[in-house]
């Protein structure tokens, strides 16, 4: 037995209401209004770009990746009496990202004062008088090693 689906089944579909008597993809624009409108969203996007800027370090996209940031900051802001689950989630997120972001950079810099110790060790080994390491033939034919005086 086939069963047939007619248009209006489909329409209903994409016409799902939420609690608010709008359609699920107006109450998805109006959510991504009040994120971007929220008095954090600058500094949610800035706490994101910083996280970016330490995973891709030196890049030549990094002025994009601040003009992105600078954008965020000139968002208009309104504030509505029904925010505190959103601004809940808005400090959560905050705080999150900038975990995420020191979580990222220790790693970084221990490798970084790992590299500069090695570098530096190096350094030190390569100034040692060159003769130290070269060995010397006594006149009974023994090799010895010269010492730096």
């Amino acid at each position: 037995m086939a069963t047939k689906i007619n248009s209006n089944e489909k329409e209903q579909k994409h016409q799902i209401v939420g609690g608010g008597g709008e359609t699920l993809e107006e109450g998805d624009d109006i959510l991504k209004k009040r994120i971007a409108c929220h008095s954090l969203y600058g500094l949610l996007v800035e706490t994101h770009l910083n996280c970016l800027k330490v995973c891709v370090g030196n890049i030549t996209d990094i002025g994009r990746i601040q003009k992105i940031g600078q954008q965020a900051h000139n968002q208009p802001s309104f504030s509505t009496v029904d925010q505190t689950e959103l601004d809940q989630f808005m400090e959560a997120y905050c705080m999150a990202l900038s975990k995420l972001k020191d979580a990222i950079e220790e790693p970084q810099e221990e490798t970084m004062a790992f590299i500069n110790s090695m570098h530096s060790q190096l350094k030190e080994l390569m100034e040692l008088p060159f003769t130290a390491a070269l060995p010397t033939t006594t006149s009974s034919g023994k090799q010895i090693y010269a010492t730096p005086s």
